[in-house]
């Protein structure tokens, strides 16, 4: 049974092997899925996974095909995932454009040391997860306990009217 979900786009198939190969090795808690087009991944994610993997370029299957932050923009109107860009891409100003759409990372594939960023990066996406659910445990309590102390205190006072 898998604990997590992480969907990768990519339309270079080598990548996109490299890639899946990397992320059942470092996360074999995850299941995986790779689609070779951003549309193929939009017709085909149902449920929401908990991490987004796309390429910025994504155009060798389909000349045509939307780009990365399109694809993100339309994935975003479905699911509310953490996209981490892993891209050839290494203009700063496209960095900067894609983190300012919403990405959560943006990590550049001819960087020697992408797969070890790519994998700190997931593991923030998780944690902050973890801690975002925590979160809503705690004013969950906190409501629980707040409600109970006004009962406490109308049951008080009800007790002290009726004596």
């Amino acid at each position: 049974m898998h604990s997590f979900r992480i969907v990768v786009i990519e339309d270079n198939q080598q990548i996109a092997e490299m890639t899946k190969d990397f992320l059942e090795m470092n996360f074999p808690e995850a299941e995986t899925v790779v689609y070779a087009t951003g549309e193929e991944a939009i017709q085909k994610t149902t449920v929401s996974p908990d991490v987004f993997i796309v390429d910025y370029n994504l155009d060798s299957v389909d000349p045509k095909a939307l780009n990365g932050i399109q694809i993100m923009m339309k994935m975003k109107e479905r699911h509310k995932t953490p996209v981490i860009f892993l891209t050839a891409q290494e203009n700063a100003t496209m960095a900067a454009n894609i983190i300012k759409h919403g990405a959560y990372d943006y990590v550049a594939k001819s960087n020697q040391d992408s797969f070890t960023r790519l994998k700190i990066s997931i593991n923030n996406v998780l944690e902050k997860s973890k801690l975002e659910k925590e979160a809503v445990k705690h004013r969950k309590f906190i409501g629980i306990l707040a409600v109970a102390l006004v009962a406490l205190v109308v049951g008080i006072i009800l007790l002290k009217v009726m004596v």
